[in-house]
């Protein structure tokens, strides 16, 4: 099915102009004489001035303190004393002030885990942090490389990325092809594919990548394990991760009415209290598993940001428009768009059925 772009149409721009005519309706004088030949001009260029203002973004109220009166707990898992990082408003900010915290290449920066020092993908720092965490850094360790033949037409990997340029394994499927191959483990960052260098490419072109390797042929990845502590284990190769059994602190879960960071790829980072309960937090992850279902990835950010739009967009229509625009870079093909949009609708309804 072919990808979709929004083009801008009279439909599409149909609710400002009406905000518009109707702030204009009620600044129009009552005298009829000379005062029409006035306000006709100013009246004309309004589409213009509505068309400006759909351009800019929406302001976002503050949820919370400034997110630069924080301070956060930093430790590089495989051991490290604990520094303190501030002032960062984004995922790609923190990364930069980890990397200045602890004099390392932002390359080396692979992911971070919260509350625990073990490979725990259940555990990522994604897009939001909890005030009372402990992040916990996996750097760049062993050097692999593995050659081998695609017999499938999936590699059965999901990808995800650290938000900074980091490409990374979260979960491989039991029986795949990736599963028999013994050098692949989650959390492995993908550093080159089939020779190219992928750093700073996101996780939906990685998997794309990878699909799109013909089925019979032999391909190569470069990967590179994060650095393993003396006194830990790496997580396991199944889907999970690691069980809790290494060191874990601070308030690792998101319990109900946590207080949290939510950092975004745009806008300003916000303090939010984070409901486990509420219809948002479940479509949410709801989202996430038709990411992984559809193109094999994880990615809470894009699976918010499409629960966000749903909650402004009351109709199928205006989704579909709202995911073109915020998410034009995936390029969702319309049938995939409309399946979010059913999975949030249904969680809704059985979420706030139930109480």
């Amino acid at each position: 099915m072919p990808f979709f772009k929004k083009k801008k149409s009279e439909s599409s721009k149909g609710e400002p102009s009406k905000a518009e005519g109707e702030q204009s309706e009620t600044k129009q004088p009552e005298p009829k004489a000379e005062a029409k030949p006035a306000e006709a001009k100013p009246a004309e260029a309004k589409p213009a001035d509505a068309a400006q203002k759909k351009e800019e973004p929406a302001p976002q109220e503050p949820l919370g303190p400034p997110p630069k009166d924080l301070a956060f707990p930093v430790q590089l898992a495989h051991g490290s004393g604990t520094k303190k990082v501030k002032d960062f408003g984004t995922v790609k900010q923190l990364y930069v002030r980890i990397a200045e915290e602890f004099s390392l290449e932002r390359r080396d920066l692979f992911f971070c885990t919260l509350g625990t020092d073990r490979v725990d993908t259940d555990r990522l720092l994604g897009g939001q942090i909890g005030l009372n965490d402990v992040i916990f850094v996996h750097v760049r360790g062993q050097e692999k490389d593995v050659t081998a033949m695609k017999s499938q037409a999936a590699l059965g990997l999901t990808i995800t990325d650290n938000g900074a340029g980091c490409a990374f394994i979260k979960r491989i499927k039991a029986g795949s092809i990736s599963a028999d191959i013994p050098e692949i483990t989650v959390g492995d960052h993908i550093s080159h594919v089939n020779g190219k260098d992928v750093f700073g490419v996101r996780h939906i072109e990685v998997a794309r990548m990878l699909k799109e390797m013909p089925v019979g042929e032999n391909f190569t990845l470069k990967l590179f394990s994060p650095q393993r502590s003396p006194f830990n284990q790496i997580a396991p190769r199944n889907t999970k991760g690691a069980a809790s059994t290494g060191l874990t602190t601070g308030d690792s879960t998101l319990g109900t009415g946590k207080q949290t960071l939510r950092l975004k790829s745009t806008g300003a980072a916000t303090v939010q209290t984070v409901d486990e309960s509420s219809w948002t937090t479940k479509a949410a992850e709801a989202v996430d598993d038709c990411l992984e279902s559809f193109m094999g990835i994880r990615d809470d950010e894009l699976a918010e940001t499409a629960v966000d739009a749903a909650k402004i967009c009351p109709t199928l229509k205006e989704f579909v428009e709202k995911i073109n625009e915020d998410l034009e870079l995936f390029e969702f093909p319309e049938s995939f768009v409309e399946e979010m949009w059913t999975v949030i609708q249904k969680v809704k309804v059985e979420v706030e059925g139930s109480k």
